[in-house]
């Protein structure tokens, strides 16, 4: 059934969670500012027009698979990136100056802890996936010479995470209750505590195993 404008927007997750992740890091730094990025960044572009001012982060992805099923559920993993500015820092309190590769990996190994830590990588969203363990997140190098040149230190830290349950729901239906015998029960194990009884395919296995102590 063709979907209109506003059901294809109400629809996505993508945005939300990458507002959440955004959010998630901005709430973990202090004179750090966070930014969403429309996508992948573009050092050049980057440089040529100051997308964020140093220190800062600009979370974007850059791929959406298609989804896939997983443990009988559907997943689409979606490529991360954090991308980090870094200038010269000047520590007034301590009298010394921090290069701008110490600050940059400062921010990215924060980062990665942040990714590591299951509380924290959900973003305060349900349906989402840890960070894939293989290849787990990484703090890469991105800046050119001529972007060093003015000062400017470019990292990045990309991770997969995947949204779960696009698709059809994979425990539409019900499941029977069970409840516990107690000590009176003639057979040991769980009870059935449904209107229908056993369910067809347990009473199956159960016959069969009658069957079998009886030869």
């Amino acid at each position: 059934m063709p979907m209109t404008l506003e059901q294809l927007i109400a629809a996505d997750r993508m945005t939300p969670l990458r507002d959440a992740i955004v959010a998630g890091l901005a709430n973990q730094f202090d004179g750090i500012k966070v930014i969403a990025h429309p996508g992948k960044l573009d050092i050049y572009d980057v440089v040529k027009r100051a997308v964020i001012a140093a220190p800062g982060v600009a979370v974007g992805w850059s791929r959406v698979q298609a989804p896939r099923e997983v443990d009988g559920s559907y997943v689409t993993p979606i490529d991360w990136a954090a991308y980090i500015v870094a200038e010269d820092h000047a520590d007034m309190g301590e009298r010394r100056r921090i290069s701008r590769d110490v600050l940059a990996h400062a921010i990215g190994s924060h980062i990665l802890k942040v990714l590591h830590d299951p509380a924290l990588s959900s973003w305060g969203l349900e349906r989402v996936t840890p960070p894939d363990g293989q290849p787990g997140p990484q703090l890469k190098p991105l800046f050119t010479a001529t972007a060093y040149e003015k000062g400017t230190a470019y990292y990045a830290v990309t991770w997969t995470q995947a949204l779960v349950d696009l698709g059809p729901d994979f425990l539409a239906g019900t499941t029977p209750a069970f409840v516990l015998p107690d000590e009176t029960d003639e057979r040991p194990g769980l009870q059935f505590d449904s209107e229908d009884g056993i369910p067809t395919e347990i009473q199956a296995m159960i016959d069969k195993a009658d069957a079998g102590d009886e030869t």
